[in-house]
This record gives structure tokens, sequence and C-alpha cells, in this order.
């Protein structure tokens, strides 16, 4: 069984950190970055347990995610948010775009947007620029500037 260590840290201005952690993931092949934009409190109150299985919905705070590939499996790129129906066409409408060798494999309102990447062609800082916007153009609450980023790296 594999193992992980994991690293949190704030993303502002400055995204270097969060590029470096995704261009040593997609090296490694192995390994996931989560992130999600900074809110208050207050707002990440959520449909909670039983009923959320019956929401249409996901996350009010968006998730980004990008998950090492490797030889047997593609890269992905993901955004679980709760914005609802036609999330991709909502952010190409405000200039957030997945480059053109992205393959798209999922736009569904409960379970986000999810784009495969070949593996040797993980273009990081493209990765964090999509995440770090998408998930702040598709948060259902106000965001308050910045991320919270999550990296876990195999051992």
């Amino acid at each position: 069984m594999a193992r992980y260590e994991t690293e949190f840290f704030s993303v502002d201005d400055d995204r270097q950190q969060l590029v470096t952690a995704i261009a040593e993931l997609a090296t490694a092949g192995d390994g996931w970055v989560n992130l999600e934009p900074k809110v208050d409190e207050d707002s990440r109150v959520e449909v909670s347990g039983f009923f959320a299985w019956f929401s249409a919905r996901g996350p009010r705070v968006p998730v980004g995610t990008f998950v090492a590939g490797n030889d047997r499996d593609a890269a992905s790129v993901g955004l679980a948010h709760g914005s609802g129906r036609g999330a991709g066409d909502r952010l190409e409408d405000l200039g957030v775009q997945a480059p053109s060798d992205w393959s798209p494999r999922q736009d569904h309102a409960k379970h986000g947007l999810v784009w495969q990447v070949h593996p040797q062609k993980v273009d990081a800082a493209a990765v964090a620029e999509i995440l770090l916007k998408g998930t702040t153009a598709l948060a259902s609450v106000p965001t308050i500037g910045g991320w919270v980023v999550t990296v876990h790296r195999p051992k």
C-alpha cells in the first residue's frame, strides 16, 4: 500500500509554490493536490448527512484537484462545485479555459468538471491557473481571497 506525506500551505499572490508542487507530482507520476478558495467560515454551511445524497449539486466551496498520471493512467484536473449545470460554459464566458490538448471527461452538476491530460504533457502553470480561477469563479459563496492547498506526495 502506497504511503503519502501531506503538506498544507496557503496561496495568495505568489503561486510559485503551487506550480512547483504540481510539477513535482507530475514528474514523479504519483500524488495529488487539492485546493479550495478561502471563505468566511459562516459561509461553509453545506447540506449534511442523509440529505446530501439527494442534493443535485456539489459543494458550495469548490474543490480543485490535480492527480498525477503515469504510464498507465492520464493525469486529471477537476473542479468539484455546486454551481449547477453548464459550469464549463460559464468558465469559458469568464475567460477561464482549459488548454486545447486537455480532454474534457465530465461536466456534471453534482460531480463537477474533469479533464484528462497526457501525463508527459502536464503544464503545471496551466493546471494551477485553471484550479485557482475555476474554484473562485464557481464558488456559490463569497470568497475572501487566497486558497488553502493540500499536497499529497508519495513517501
